[in-house]
Protein backbone atom coordinates (compact mmCIF):
# COMPACT_ATOMS: atom_id res chain seq x y z
CA UNK A 1 0.00 0.00 0.00
CA UNK A 2 1.47 3.24 -1.00
CA UNK A 3 1.34 6.20 1.10
CA UNK A 4 2.51 9.80 -0.64
CA UNK A 5 1.99 13.56 0.61
CA UNK A 6 0.65 15.63 -2.40
CA UNK A 7 1.67 19.16 -2.39
CA UNK A 8 -1.45 20.73 -4.87
CA UNK A 9 -0.15 24.61 -5.43
CA UNK A 10 -2.85 24.85 -8.13
CA UNK A 11 -6.56 23.92 -9.67
CA UNK A 12 -5.13 22.32 -12.64
CA UNK A 13 -2.62 19.80 -9.97
CA UNK A 14 -5.95 19.24 -8.52
CA UNK A 15 -7.76 18.09 -11.90
CA UNK A 16 -5.21 16.53 -12.83
CA UNK A 17 -4.46 14.40 -9.30
CA UNK A 18 -8.19 13.95 -9.75
CA UNK A 19 -7.80 12.36 -13.26
CA UNK A 20 -5.22 10.32 -12.23
CA UNK A 21 -7.49 8.51 -10.12
CA UNK A 22 -10.84 7.86 -12.08
CA UNK A 23 -12.45 10.81 -9.57
CA UNK A 24 -14.75 13.50 -11.32
CA UNK A 25 -12.65 16.86 -12.31
CA UNK A 26 -15.93 18.30 -10.56
CA UNK A 27 -14.96 16.90 -7.14
CA UNK A 28 -12.51 20.19 -7.12
CA UNK A 29 -15.34 22.23 -6.33
CA UNK A 30 -15.91 20.89 -3.21
CA UNK A 31 -12.15 20.04 -2.40
CA UNK A 32 -11.13 23.94 -2.83
CA UNK A 33 -13.18 24.92 0.02
CA UNK A 34 -11.25 22.31 2.29
CA UNK A 35 -7.99 22.38 0.69
CA UNK A 36 -6.95 25.53 2.15
CA UNK A 37 -6.81 27.83 5.23
CA UNK A 38 -7.25 31.37 5.13
CA UNK A 39 -6.34 33.49 7.68
CA UNK A 40 -7.65 37.21 8.15
CA UNK A 41 -7.05 40.15 10.84
CA UNK A 42 -10.16 41.84 11.91
CA UNK A 43 -10.71 44.28 14.52
CA UNK A 44 -10.68 45.67 16.84
CA UNK A 45 -13.42 44.47 19.39
CA UNK A 46 -13.88 44.89 22.93
CA UNK A 47 -12.82 42.30 25.14
CA UNK A 48 -16.41 40.85 25.34
CA UNK A 49 -17.09 40.94 21.77
CA UNK A 50 -13.48 39.27 21.14
CA UNK A 51 -14.26 36.11 23.31
CA UNK A 52 -17.92 35.73 21.53
CA UNK A 53 -15.69 35.30 18.19
CA UNK A 54 -13.41 32.95 19.93
CA UNK A 55 -16.36 31.09 20.72
CA UNK A 56 -17.85 31.16 17.47
CA UNK A 57 -14.54 30.05 15.68
CA UNK A 58 -13.85 27.28 17.90
CA UNK A 59 -17.17 26.04 17.64
CA UNK A 60 -16.96 25.67 13.92
CA UNK A 61 -13.36 24.42 13.81
CA UNK A 62 -11.99 27.18 12.95
CA UNK A 63 -10.15 29.75 15.39
CA UNK A 64 -9.82 33.22 15.96
CA UNK A 65 -6.48 34.27 18.10
CA UNK A 66 -6.86 37.10 20.48
CA UNK A 67 -4.96 39.33 23.09
CA UNK A 68 -4.13 37.43 25.97
CA UNK A 69 -5.75 40.13 28.34
CA UNK A 70 -9.17 39.34 26.04
CA UNK A 71 -9.66 36.14 28.84
CA UNK A 72 -10.23 38.07 31.78
CA UNK A 73 -11.01 41.41 30.25
CA UNK A 74 -8.05 43.07 31.25
CA UNK A 75 -8.10 44.64 27.86
CA UNK A 76 -10.12 47.06 26.73
CA UNK A 77 -9.96 45.55 22.79
CA UNK A 78 -8.29 43.07 21.10
CA UNK A 79 -7.69 42.74 17.45
CA UNK A 80 -8.10 39.31 16.38
CA UNK A 81 -6.48 36.46 13.80
CA UNK A 82 -9.01 34.64 12.78
CA UNK A 83 -8.42 30.69 11.12
CA UNK A 84 -9.87 28.34 8.89
CA UNK A 85 -10.96 26.94 5.96
CA UNK A 86 -13.22 28.25 3.31
CA UNK A 87 -16.04 25.68 4.46
CA UNK A 88 -15.53 26.27 8.08
CA UNK A 89 -15.32 29.83 8.00
CA UNK A 90 -18.50 30.30 6.40
CA UNK A 91 -20.40 27.51 8.69
CA UNK A 92 -18.63 30.04 11.51
CA UNK A 93 -20.60 32.92 9.74
CA UNK A 94 -24.25 31.06 10.23
CA UNK A 95 -23.98 31.77 13.90
CA UNK A 96 -21.89 34.91 14.04
CA UNK A 97 -24.47 36.65 11.75
CA UNK A 98 -26.68 36.51 15.58
CA UNK A 99 -24.12 38.27 17.40
CA UNK A 100 -24.18 40.77 19.43
CA UNK A 101 -21.41 43.61 19.02
CA UNK A 102 -21.26 44.19 15.43
CA UNK A 103 -20.56 40.65 14.59
CA UNK A 104 -23.03 40.06 12.26
CA UNK A 105 -21.31 42.91 10.13
CA UNK A 106 -18.21 41.02 10.80
CA UNK A 107 -19.85 38.05 9.49
CA UNK A 108 -20.91 38.97 6.07
CA UNK A 109 -17.40 40.80 6.02
CA UNK A 110 -16.32 37.22 6.29
CA UNK A 111 -18.46 35.45 4.11
CA UNK A 112 -17.40 38.18 1.28
CA UNK A 113 -13.48 37.61 1.59
CA UNK A 114 -13.86 34.09 1.30
CA UNK A 115 -15.81 34.71 -1.79
CA UNK A 116 -13.52 37.20 -2.85
CA UNK A 117 -10.68 34.63 -1.91
CA UNK A 118 -11.94 31.21 -3.80
CA UNK A 119 -12.29 33.91 -7.00
CA UNK A 120 -8.19 34.82 -7.65
CA UNK A 121 -8.21 37.79 -5.34
CA UNK A 122 -6.93 39.58 -7.97
CA UNK A 123 -6.64 43.58 -7.81
CA UNK A 124 -8.13 43.55 -11.66
CA UNK A 125 -8.13 41.90 -15.09
CA UNK A 126 -7.07 44.70 -17.16
CA UNK A 127 -6.80 48.61 -17.23
CA UNK A 128 -8.84 49.75 -19.91
CA UNK A 129 -9.12 53.83 -20.42
CA UNK A 130 -9.18 56.03 -23.30
CA UNK A 131 -8.45 54.14 -26.04
CA UNK A 132 -5.77 52.06 -23.77
CA UNK A 133 -6.29 48.48 -22.80
CA UNK A 134 -3.70 46.84 -20.65
CA UNK A 135 -4.45 42.42 -20.11
CA UNK A 136 -3.49 41.57 -16.03
CA UNK A 137 -4.69 38.67 -16.05
CA UNK A 138 -2.17 36.45 -17.38
CA UNK A 139 0.80 38.01 -15.13
CA UNK A 140 2.48 41.28 -14.57
CA UNK A 141 2.50 43.97 -17.56
CA UNK A 142 6.23 45.28 -17.52
CA UNK A 143 6.65 48.89 -17.06
CA UNK A 144 9.90 49.84 -18.36
CA UNK A 145 12.12 52.78 -16.92
CA UNK A 146 13.54 55.68 -18.35
CA UNK A 147 15.31 58.63 -16.53
CA UNK A 148 15.95 61.42 -17.85
CA UNK A 149 18.24 62.74 -15.40
CA UNK A 150 21.94 63.29 -14.27
CA UNK A 151 21.89 61.39 -10.77
CA UNK A 152 19.41 58.09 -10.88
CA UNK A 153 20.96 55.57 -8.57
CA UNK A 154 21.00 53.07 -11.61
CA UNK A 155 21.06 54.98 -15.22
CA UNK A 156 21.72 58.83 -14.02
CA UNK A 157 23.13 60.47 -17.24
CA UNK A 158 22.67 57.83 -19.85
CA UNK A 159 19.72 59.22 -21.16
CA UNK A 160 19.78 62.96 -21.02
CA UNK A 161 19.30 63.69 -24.62
CA UNK A 162 16.08 63.47 -26.21
CA UNK A 163 16.88 61.96 -28.97
CA UNK A 164 19.14 58.78 -27.45
CA UNK A 165 15.94 58.78 -24.95
CA UNK A 166 13.36 58.45 -27.17
CA UNK A 167 15.39 55.33 -29.03
CA UNK A 168 15.88 53.91 -25.94
CA UNK A 169 12.28 53.83 -24.72
CA UNK A 170 11.06 52.66 -27.95
CA UNK A 171 13.54 49.80 -28.05
CA UNK A 172 12.01 48.56 -24.22
CA UNK A 173 8.20 48.49 -25.87
CA UNK A 174 9.52 46.49 -29.06
CA UNK A 175 11.03 43.96 -26.28
CA UNK A 176 8.00 43.68 -24.24
CA UNK A 177 7.17 46.52 -21.61
CA UNK A 178 3.39 47.70 -22.03
CA UNK A 179 4.10 51.03 -20.89
CA UNK A 180 7.34 52.88 -20.65
CA UNK A 181 7.75 55.54 -17.50
CA UNK A 182 9.97 58.96 -17.94
CA UNK A 183 11.02 60.56 -15.11
CA UNK A 184 13.13 63.85 -14.71
CA UNK A 185 13.89 63.90 -10.76
CA UNK A 186 15.57 61.34 -8.88
CA UNK A 187 14.39 60.19 -5.58
CA UNK A 188 16.70 57.92 -4.98
CA UNK A 189 17.83 58.07 -0.59
CA UNK A 190 19.60 61.46 -0.38
CA UNK A 191 18.32 63.44 -3.83
CA UNK A 192 17.53 66.65 -3.91
CA UNK A 193 13.82 68.16 -5.77
CA UNK A 194 14.06 69.26 -9.27
CA UNK A 195 12.02 72.71 -9.98
CA UNK A 196 9.25 71.86 -12.05
CA UNK A 197 10.55 73.91 -14.95
CA UNK A 198 13.67 72.11 -15.20
CA UNK A 199 11.31 68.92 -14.89
CA UNK A 200 9.37 69.79 -17.55
CA UNK A 201 11.95 70.69 -19.98
CA UNK A 202 13.58 67.71 -19.62
CA UNK A 203 10.42 65.43 -20.11
CA UNK A 204 8.97 67.31 -22.92
CA UNK A 205 11.18 66.53 -25.57
CA UNK A 206 10.81 63.24 -24.54
CA UNK A 207 7.44 62.48 -24.22
CA UNK A 208 5.99 63.96 -27.27
CA UNK A 209 8.99 62.03 -29.28
CA UNK A 210 7.56 58.84 -27.93
CA UNK A 211 4.25 59.73 -28.62
CA UNK A 212 4.57 60.78 -32.09
CA UNK A 213 6.71 57.33 -32.85
CA UNK A 214 4.57 55.14 -31.21
CA UNK A 215 1.15 57.12 -30.63
CA UNK A 216 -0.17 53.26 -29.14
CA UNK A 217 2.44 53.69 -26.38
CA UNK A 218 1.35 54.19 -22.95
CA UNK A 219 3.82 56.54 -21.45
CA UNK A 220 3.65 56.93 -17.53
CA UNK A 221 4.84 60.65 -16.24
CA UNK A 222 6.76 59.58 -13.08
CA UNK A 223 6.21 63.22 -11.25
CA UNK A 224 4.33 64.52 -7.70
CA UNK A 225 4.30 67.66 -9.71
CA UNK A 226 0.67 68.38 -10.88
CA UNK A 227 2.51 71.21 -13.82
CA UNK A 228 4.77 68.78 -14.76
CA UNK A 229 1.77 66.23 -15.36
CA UNK A 230 -0.08 68.30 -16.91
CA UNK A 231 2.60 69.00 -19.50
CA UNK A 232 3.63 65.29 -19.74
CA UNK A 233 -0.05 64.31 -20.78
CA UNK A 234 -0.55 66.97 -23.08
CA UNK A 235 2.60 65.91 -25.01
CA UNK A 236 0.94 62.19 -24.98
CA UNK A 237 1.71 60.49 -21.40
CA UNK A 238 -1.50 58.80 -20.61
CA UNK A 239 -0.33 57.88 -17.22
CA UNK A 240 0.37 59.21 -13.57
CA UNK A 241 2.76 57.70 -11.37
CA UNK A 242 3.63 59.52 -8.21
CA UNK A 243 5.65 58.37 -5.64
CA UNK A 244 4.34 60.77 -2.95
CA UNK A 245 0.46 59.02 -3.46
CA UNK A 246 -1.15 62.09 -4.84
CA UNK A 247 -0.32 64.36 -1.68
CA UNK A 248 -0.79 67.21 -3.62
CA UNK A 249 -4.44 68.20 -4.20
CA UNK A 250 -3.75 69.72 -7.56
CA UNK A 251 -2.14 66.29 -8.73
CA UNK A 252 -5.58 64.69 -7.45
CA UNK A 253 -7.22 67.14 -9.64
CA UNK A 254 -5.68 66.82 -12.44
CA UNK A 255 -5.86 62.78 -12.50
CA UNK A 256 -9.71 62.67 -11.77
CA UNK A 257 -10.28 65.40 -14.59
CA UNK A 258 -7.92 63.49 -17.39
CA UNK A 259 -9.24 59.77 -16.26
CA UNK A 260 -6.00 57.99 -16.64
CA UNK A 261 -3.98 55.60 -14.56
CA UNK A 262 -2.61 56.55 -11.13
CA UNK A 263 0.31 54.79 -9.15
CA UNK A 264 0.07 55.84 -5.42
CA UNK A 265 3.50 54.78 -3.64
CA UNK A 266 4.22 54.30 0.00
CA UNK A 267 7.25 56.12 1.42
CA UNK A 268 8.27 57.32 4.94
CA UNK A 269 9.57 59.83 4.90
CA UNK A 270 11.35 61.97 2.11
CA UNK A 271 13.89 61.11 -0.72
CA UNK A 272 16.74 63.46 1.03
CA UNK A 273 16.31 61.90 4.74
CA UNK A 274 14.37 58.32 4.04
CA UNK A 275 17.00 56.10 4.81
CA UNK A 276 18.42 57.97 7.62
CA UNK A 277 16.44 55.90 10.12
CA UNK A 278 13.41 54.15 8.84
CA UNK A 279 11.15 52.25 11.14
CA UNK A 280 7.93 50.30 12.12
CA UNK A 281 6.21 48.34 14.54
CA UNK A 282 4.43 46.44 11.81
CA UNK A 283 5.86 47.44 8.50
CA UNK A 284 3.01 45.53 6.13
CA UNK A 285 0.37 46.50 8.39
CA UNK A 286 1.84 50.42 8.00
CA UNK A 287 2.10 50.57 4.53
CA UNK A 288 -0.94 49.00 3.74
CA UNK A 289 -3.15 51.24 5.69
CA UNK A 290 -1.35 54.24 4.55
CA UNK A 291 -2.58 52.46 0.72
CA UNK A 292 -5.73 52.38 1.97
CA UNK A 293 -5.96 55.86 3.41
CA UNK A 294 -4.20 57.86 -0.39
CA UNK A 295 -6.62 55.22 -2.24
CA UNK A 296 -10.06 56.78 -0.19
CA UNK A 297 -8.46 60.08 -0.92
CA UNK A 298 -8.24 59.73 -4.32
CA UNK A 299 -11.42 58.45 -4.67
CA UNK A 300 -12.90 61.19 -2.75
CA UNK A 301 -11.26 63.75 -5.41
CA UNK A 302 -12.53 61.70 -8.23
CA UNK A 303 -9.99 59.21 -9.29
CA UNK A 304 -11.88 56.09 -10.54
CA UNK A 305 -10.89 52.78 -8.69
CA UNK A 306 -10.24 50.99 -11.24
CA UNK A 307 -7.93 53.33 -12.66
CA UNK A 308 -5.81 53.16 -9.38
CA UNK A 309 -2.79 51.33 -8.59
CA UNK A 310 -0.80 50.78 -5.57
CA UNK A 311 3.17 50.51 -5.18
CA UNK A 312 4.59 49.42 -1.49
CA UNK A 313 7.68 51.10 -2.24
CA UNK A 314 10.56 48.97 -2.20
CA UNK A 315 13.42 50.94 -1.16
CA UNK A 316 11.64 53.78 -0.14
CA UNK A 317 12.18 54.98 3.90
CA UNK A 318 12.48 51.02 4.52
CA UNK A 319 14.94 48.47 5.89
CA UNK A 320 16.10 45.54 4.63
CA UNK A 321 13.58 43.52 7.02
CA UNK A 322 11.11 45.36 5.79
CA UNK A 323 11.74 45.32 1.81
CA UNK A 324 11.77 41.52 2.67
CA UNK A 325 8.77 41.40 4.19
CA UNK A 326 6.54 43.44 1.59
CA UNK A 327 8.20 41.21 -0.57
CA UNK A 328 7.49 37.72 1.15
CA UNK A 329 3.27 39.48 1.89
CA UNK A 330 3.30 41.08 -1.58
CA UNK A 331 -0.38 39.71 -2.34
CA UNK A 332 -1.99 41.36 0.52
CA UNK A 333 -1.46 44.36 -1.04
CA UNK A 334 -4.39 43.05 -3.31
CA UNK A 335 -6.86 43.11 -0.86
CA UNK A 336 -6.89 46.55 -1.48
CA UNK A 337 -8.76 46.37 -4.39
CA UNK A 338 -6.36 47.85 -6.79
CA UNK A 339 -3.54 46.06 -9.34
CA UNK A 340 -0.47 46.07 -7.15
CA UNK A 341 3.07 47.48 -9.02
CA UNK A 342 6.12 46.70 -7.38
CA UNK A 343 9.53 48.34 -8.13
CA UNK A 344 12.25 46.58 -7.15
CA UNK A 345 14.55 46.42 -9.92
CA UNK A 346 18.51 47.04 -8.98
CA UNK A 347 17.34 48.22 -5.29
CA UNK A 348 20.12 48.29 -2.54
CA UNK A 349 18.65 45.91 -1.21
CA UNK A 350 19.96 43.30 -3.36
CA UNK A 351 23.59 44.57 -2.29
CA UNK A 352 22.81 44.56 1.28
CA UNK A 353 21.93 40.62 1.30
CA UNK A 354 24.62 39.97 -1.20
CA UNK A 355 27.51 42.20 -0.43
CA UNK A 356 28.58 45.17 -2.19
CA UNK A 357 27.22 44.82 -5.86
CA UNK A 358 27.27 48.28 -8.29
CA UNK A 359 23.31 49.03 -8.93
CA UNK A 360 24.10 48.37 -12.87
CA UNK A 361 25.10 44.36 -12.24
CA UNK A 362 21.60 43.68 -10.36
CA UNK A 363 19.98 42.79 -13.28
CA UNK A 364 20.48 39.05 -12.44
CA UNK A 365 19.91 39.28 -9.25
CA UNK A 366 16.75 41.21 -10.07
CA UNK A 367 15.47 38.59 -11.76
CA UNK A 368 15.52 36.00 -9.33
CA UNK A 369 13.59 38.22 -7.11
CA UNK A 370 10.89 38.31 -10.75
CA UNK A 371 10.91 34.91 -10.73
CA UNK A 372 9.52 34.05 -7.20
CA UNK A 373 7.60 36.55 -6.74
CA UNK A 374 6.24 38.63 -9.80
CA UNK A 375 3.28 37.47 -10.35
CA UNK A 376 1.95 38.07 -6.91
CA UNK A 377 2.29 41.81 -8.71
CA UNK A 378 0.03 43.68 -11.39
CA UNK A 379 3.09 45.17 -12.58
CA UNK A 380 6.94 45.12 -12.71
CA UNK A 381 8.91 48.38 -13.05
CA UNK A 382 12.12 47.18 -14.52
CA UNK A 383 15.16 48.68 -15.56
CA UNK A 384 16.07 45.36 -18.05
CA UNK A 385 12.93 44.41 -20.20
CA UNK A 386 13.52 41.46 -22.20
CA UNK A 387 15.44 39.63 -18.99
CA UNK A 388 12.59 40.23 -17.09
CA UNK A 389 10.33 38.89 -19.82
CA UNK A 390 12.18 35.41 -19.36
CA UNK A 391 12.13 35.71 -16.04
CA UNK A 392 8.33 35.78 -16.15
CA UNK A 393 7.75 33.40 -19.07
CA UNK A 394 9.82 30.58 -16.98
CA UNK A 395 8.19 31.55 -13.37
CA UNK A 396 5.05 31.63 -15.63
CA UNK A 397 5.42 27.73 -17.21
CA UNK A 398 6.70 26.26 -13.63
CA UNK A 399 3.30 27.78 -12.06
CA UNK A 400 1.63 25.62 -14.95
CA UNK A 401 0.80 28.41 -17.74
CA UNK A 402 -0.17 26.10 -21.12
CA UNK A 403 3.27 25.02 -22.52
CA UNK A 404 2.62 23.80 -26.49
CA UNK A 405 3.83 20.31 -26.38
CA UNK A 406 5.09 20.41 -29.39
CA UNK A 407 7.64 23.04 -29.46
CA UNK A 408 8.26 22.40 -25.68
CA UNK A 409 10.61 19.38 -26.11
CA UNK A 410 11.86 17.10 -23.61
Amino acid sequence: MMLRRLHLTSGNDWIRELALIGADPGCWDRARLRSGVLVFRVGPFSSPAANILKQNMLAADCDALVSRGVIDCSCETSEAIVIGTPRDLTRACESLAHQPFELGDLSEKILQAVSHCLGGGSGGAALSWGGHWIDLSGGPAIVGILNVTPDSFSDGGHYLDPEAAVTYGIGMADEGACIVDVGAESTRPGSRSVPPEEQMARIAPVVSGLHEARPDLVISIDTSHADVARRALEEGASMINDVRALESPELRSLAAESEVPVVLMHMQGRPETMQDSPGYEDCVGEVYHFLERAVGRALESGVRKELTIVDPGIGFGKRLRDNLDILRRLREFRWLGCPVMLGHSRKSFIARMLGDIPAEERDAYTHQVTAIIGRNADLLRVHDVPGTVMALRISGLIADHPIDEESSGE
